[in-house]
């Protein structure tokens, strides 16, 4: 089955890949998932897994793998998510090709009108499953990326955030052999926010969670998981 179309606008379009069927695009999008991410590159054989599944596979969850293609090209992608019970949507990944950066989309770059409808669908997805949607909260690895992102109307949410870093898959191994030879790299966490709201301790806490227990599968009462939280006051 051919991917789905999220949209189709100026001479580009954007696929939804998960359970598509559509090899060709799926590895095009992986292919520059290890381009962008190549220290990430061993978890391409559990993206290929994923994709074979739809959305939401996972109960409370709407997963999304999107391919962007200009004038028939593959230039960029986007894996993310919205997690009802954490109120936000997660950004796993995004990237666009340097030369492709430049291209407008009406009056938009192509980055701002890939998020705008990134931002359309999680709204979408909040709906779907009845939930609220307080914005898209992402991992931001530099503090000079940070800066650039805050003047972009992302807000840096206040805490002491470590991303996960799962080793390569071995044969056999099960989730808390690998949980144990996890490594951690501090990072910020960053949130494009949908609607106003308060930044109360609860909040930060979902947005916390909804990356270190529902995305990266960690125990609420693993020592790193216990850290970030306690440092949110």
């Amino acid at each position: 089955m051919t991917a789905e179309q999220v949209c189709s606008n100026d001479g580009l379009v954007i696929y939804e890949l998960l359970a598509s069927d559509d090899d060709e695009r799926l590895e095009a999008m992986l292919a520059l998932y290890a381009k962008f991410f190549p220290e990430y590159a061993h978890y391409l054989p559990r993206m290929r897994r994923r994709a074979a599944f739809p959305g939401d596979r996972r109960e409370g969850h709407l997963t999304h793998y999107w391919l962007f293609e200009y004038e028939g090209k593959p230039v960029g992608l986007t894996t993310f998510r919205y997690i009802a019970k954490r109120a936000c949507g997660i950004g796993v990944s995004f990237a666009i090709e340097n030369a492709s950066r430049s291209i407008r989309i009406g009056k938009q770059r192509l980055s701002a009108f890939v998020i705008g409808k990134i931002m359309q669908q999680l709204n979408q997805d909040a709906e779907q499953m009845n939930g609220e949607l307080y914005g898209l909260v992402t991992e931001v690895e530099h503090k000079n990326l940070m800066e650039h992102y805050k003047t972009m109307g992302m807000l840096e949410l206040p805490m002491k955030y470590v991303e996960p870093i799962y080793p390569p898959e071995e044969e056999g191994e099960d989730l808390q052999s690998r949980i144990e030879k996890i490594s951690f790299v501090p990072v910020y966490l960053a949130i494009t926010v949908n609607k106003e709201f308060t930044l109360s301790t609860s909040l930060l806490r979902k947005f916390a969670e909804a990356f270190l227990i529902d995305h990266y599968e960690l125990p609420k009462s693993h020592p790193m998981v216990q850290k970030t939280l306690m440092s949110i006051k």
